[in-house]
């Protein structure tokens, strides 16, 4: 049985990477968090550290970054650099 860890802080939706996936490791994600009190969304994949605000998209809201992290995580094959 796999142990589930905690999310980070302000983070509101997880999506495990085609790396994680085929890896079996959960922590290969992409992550996107809400700032507290102001609704703004980031995003960050942490296999190939590419982020929402790099990406082409304009529009910064919910529901283009649920549909831009769903979409880098079906792709990205990158690992995490290690520490």
């Amino acid at each position: 049985m796999t142990t589930q860890t905690a999310w980070p802080e302000n983070v509101i939706a997880r999506y495990l990477t085609d790396a994680g996936k085929a890896l079996a490791d959960p922590t290969i994600t992409v992550d996107l968090a809400e700032a507290p009190g102001t609704g703004d969304i980031s995003g960050a994949c942490r296999g190939c550290e590419s982020t929402f605000d790099d990406s082409s998209y304009i529009s910064r809201n919910l529901g283009t970054g649920r549909h831009w992290a769903q979409e880098h995580a079906e792709t990205c094959r990158a690992l995490p650099k290690p520490a």
